[in-house]
């Protein structure tokens, strides 16, 4: 799914020259969730860039669902961003004067899908998080934890194969926090690909492998073979009237 080989990103020239990957190799494959963990300067957000098709390398491949999209030029590289990946941010970025089922439609609006298909699409999405019934709030009217979801429903809305979020909960709460992760494990039980760049250790024990970097290369790859569950710890947490959460 995702193929980095010998990548290096360099920003500046001279004194001002920073290496912020040294030649790093990375392989993803399909349906795996992993997280990209390491100290602010480990090149982990550079890495992210790359994945997503913000950035093109300074040197190395990346291959992308087989294809070499590395040196491709903006326009088609944010092709196939729009094609093959979905995005979740910390801050959410919803447009504040668009309704959830608008801003869960914008970006299938740059795929040239009609109206109808959309409106299906977008709806379809937000039912799948939970706020099916929400689609008319404006991002002002949800909670932080509903407007991850949206964010969240903006991102699978076009079915893309690899989703990358970048802090997804950092925003959150520890319980709504602990409920977009099982959202997450739900979506990686059914074939996608989840790439999730965090500081928090605890977010990371929620994935299948943890990446870790330091000075622009990977330092340590692990499979986690004793991830957690974040659905069974819903159900162990106590909503405030002493009931016990239900897990999705």
């Amino acid at each position: 799914m995702i193929s980095i080989r010998n990548m290096t990103k360099v920003y500046g020239t001279g004194e001002t020259k920073v290496v912020a990957l040294a030649g790093l190799s990375l392989e993803v494959t399909e349906s795996e969730m992993v997280a990209i963990m390491g100290p602010s300067g480990s090149g982990k957000s550079t890495l992210m860039n790359m994945i997503g098709c913000l950035d093109r390398p300074t040197a190395g491949q990346y291959f992308l669902a087989d294809q070499e999209v590395g040196a491709i030029d903006d326009n088609r590289r944010a092709e196939v961003r729009n094609q093959h990946i979905g995005f979740i941010f910390q801050t959410f970025n919803l447009l504040p004067k668009l309704t959830a089922l608008q801003n869960v439609e914008t970006p299938l609006v740059y795929r040239g899908f009609g109206m109808s298909r959309r409106h299906k699409l977008a709806q379809e999405a937000l039912e799948r998080v939970g706020l099916g019934g929400r689609g008319h709030h404006r991002p002002n009217q949800l909670s932080g934890g509903q407007q991850q979801r949206v964010a969240i429903a903006r991102a699978i809305a076009s079915h893309p194969s690899i989703l990358l979020g970048d802090e997804p909960t950092g925003a959150l709460d520890s319980r709504t926090g602990q409920e977009v992760l099982a959202l997450f494990q739900e979506l990686n039980e059914e074939g996608r690909t989840v790439v999730l760049v965090t500081h928090d250790e605890r977010v990371a024990a929620h994935c299948k492998r943890v990446v870790r970097l330091s000075d622009g290369l990977i330092v340590s790859d692990v499979n986690n073979t004793e991830r957690l569950d974040a659905r069974a710890e819903l159900a162990r947490m106590a909503l405030p009237g002493g009931e016990v959460a239900k897990a999705r």
